[in-house]
Order: structure tokens, then C-alpha cells, then sequence
């Protein structure tokens, strides 16, 4: 699929924008040089939707229909604070910590897969308006999106990977796992390998549960997105059924929770200090063409007490907890330059 749903939407002026009490959005599709904004509208042929990574823990799915443009980029000042919450840094040895319990829990045979994340605060970041574009010149093959509600507050970042995609009855998703940093490992290790067929054979499962059929799978390959390189298998089948209702079956993959994913959800609401609210959930579109929805990685959450930035790594079998500190600063560093002034 080399289109997207919002390919031929026509222009619009800035003017058509109105601040207020809506939600307010930006976004540009991965490879595309053109930004988009949904102008709020009851009856619009386009549907947005922000979810979160666990709705247990509070934070609510935020959908709303309108009309997607192309605009130009927000300037800085457009979007008003909100109060939302304090967000502080995860220390290295809690992150450890947490990473050494996943291991003990994945050798009980509770889990074979769990997904640690951790934050870093930024006390001081430029306006998310001007992050939004620096992210965009900064990852040209990410999805770059910037979102403000009047109640969850301001998010943005750049995602490189699909959760899924659809036009008509055609869809196609992706299973990324593993890191690797820019000048590290000339080749990939069993523990890597292992992540990444994890996820794969959790997509392959839900999409024949729901009674997906032409089920096809090209790779695993080399994913590179700024200094580090991922592993992708890209997967694409038929199906009739409700696309949202197949994105939320999808979500979350043991990319960015676990397998089981309810051990994982639950080891990972007990351990982490921070609630991940929208960070590895999942953002995208819907209309009456198809769909197009990512995961909610390399984001951050602007806070009462500065820029929460969020980062994760997939812990298995043979994982060490100091490579999994690493892993997540090499994440952190790969898109934490937009924000700094």
C-alpha cells in the first residue's frame, strides 16, 4: 500500500483552525513532506483516535470525527497549558530493578515476554510546536503527530511502527522488535531473534482468530530509524470485519506489553512507578477508505513539571539488565534532540 487514507484531502487555511475547548491535532504521514489537522465536525467523513496503553489505569480512549486537511505547521504559542500531572525521571536502578523481577518472573514460566519502560523528565524543553517540527525534519520516515486536549494535555512524538493499516478489505501490520544500536553487533543474537518472532506469532494469532484469510509475511529485515536499526516483519491479509474493533484485538502486541498479555499488562501496572497513559498505546484514522493507526512510541507528555519523555525495552530469556538501560537511552536519544533548547 504506497497511499494513505489522507492522500487527496484538499487544502485548507490556517484561519480554519479554531483554539478552544477541542482537541486540537497535527500529524505528518510517514515519507510525506505535507502536514494534516482534523477540523472537528459531527458529521465529518474522518474519525481520530488517541488510546491509551491500559485503560484500566485511567487514562480514557479520546476519539473525534472531522474533516482531515492539509495546513501548515502550528506556531509556537498556539496551544494553551494544561494541568495534568507530575512525571519524575526512573533512576537507573529502579529501571534495573524492575528489568531483574521480569527476568525471575520469565524463568517461573509466568511470562515469556514483558515489556519495561521508564521516563525522563525534562525541566526545561521548547514549545511542543517547535518539537513537532523539529521531529519532522529529524525522522522524514516516521508518523509525527502533535495532539492537544483540553483535558489529557499535549503529547507528541515520532512513531516508526504500524499497528495497522487498511484500504477497503486489504490490511497490513508489522512486528517490530529488537535493538540495535549504530555501531554495535554485526549481526543479530538468538535473544533479539526470539523478541521479534514473539510479536509475529502474536499478530499471526489474532489475525486467524478473527478470521483474517490470505495471511502473507515478508521478512524478518533490517528497520532503520535514525541511529538505531530494528527488526520488521511485515504481515498483510484479508478482512471483512470492523477495522477498529481489529486495531483495539491487535493492541497491545508483546512489542509493547508482554506475552501473555495479561501477566504482562499486570507485572507491568505493579512494577512501573509511572502510569504510561498514552505512551504504547495507539493513535490514528479512520474513514470510509480505510484506516491507518501506529503505536504511541518516541512520545512525550508535556507535565506540571516539565517534558516526560517514555521508553521501553522488550525483556526475554538471556535479557541483561545493564544492555536494557542502554537500549532505552539510545531510544530516548534518538528523538530527545527536538526537545532540548
Amino acid at each position: 500500500m504506497s497511499k494513505t487514507i489522507f492522500d487527496d484531502v484538499p487544502h485548507s487555511d490556517a484561519q480554519e483552525i479554531k483554539h478552544g475547548s477541542e482537541p486540537l491535532l497535527w500529524w505528518r504521514p510517514p515519507g510525506h513532506s505535507e502536514v494534516f489537522t482534523l477540523i472537528p465536525d459531527a458529521s465529518g467523513t474522518s474519525t481520530f483516535h488517541f488510546a491509551p496503553f491500559d485503560a484500566a489505569q485511567g487514562a480514557p480512549e479520546i476519539s473525534w470525527k472531522g474533516h482531515a486537511v492539509k495546513t501548515e505547521s502550528p506556531e509556537a504559542g498556539t496551544l494553551p497549558f494544561v494541568t495534568t500531572c507530575d512525571v519524575y525521571d526512573t533512576t537507573r536502578g529502579a529501571h534495573m530493578t524492575n528489568v531483574s523481577e521480569a527476568l525471575t518472573a520469565i524463568s517461573k514460566g509466568e511470562m515469556d515476554k514483558v515489556v519495561v519502560s521508564r521516563t525522563r523528565l525534562l525541566p526545561e524543553a521548547l514549545p511542543p510546536e517547535t518539537v513537532f517540527q523539529q521531529l519532522c525534519a529529524m525522522h522524514p520516515r516516521a508518523l509525527v503527530y502533535l495532539m492537544h486536549h483540553p483535558v489529557e494535555g499535549t503529547w507528541c512524538g515520532a512513531t516508526p511502527e504500524i499497528l495497522l493499516r487498511a484500504q477497503q478489505n486489504d490490511v497490513d501490520t508489522v512486528s517490530l522488535a529488537g535493538t540495535r544500536r549504530e555501531g554495535f553487533l554485526d549481526s543479530w543474537t538468538d535473544k533479539e531473534r526470539q523478541e521479534q518472532h514473539v510479536v509475529t506469532e502474536h499478530i499471526l494469532d489474532v489475525l486467524s482468530e478473527l478470521g483474517a484469510t490470505n495471511l502473507s509475511i515478508q521478512g524478518p529485515h533490517d528497520r532503520k530509524y535514525g541511529a538505531l536499526t530494528h527488526l520488521e516483519t511485515r504481515l498483510a491479509a484479508h478482512y471483512t470485519g470492523d477495522l477498529h474493533q481489529l486495531a483495539k484485538a491487535l493492541h497491545p502486541t508483546p512489542a509493547v506489553c508482554g506475552r501473555p498479555v495479561d501477566k504482562a499488562t499486570a507485572f507491568i501496572r505493579n512494577k512501573e512507578q509511572h502510569n504510561r497513559t498514552y505512551y504504547a498505546g495507539f493513535l490514528g484514522w479512520s474513514s470510509p477508505l480505510g484506516c491507518a493507526y501506529y503505536v504511541n512510541l518516541r512520545c512525550a507528555h508535556w507535565a506540571n513539571n516539565g517534558v516526560a519523555l517514555f521508553a521501553g525495552g522488550g525483556i526475554v530469556d538471556g535479557s541483561v539488565p545493564e544492555d536494557e538501560w542502554l537500549e532505552t537511552e539510545a531510544k530516548l536519544q534518538s528523538f530527545a534532540p527536538a526537545f532540548l533548547p
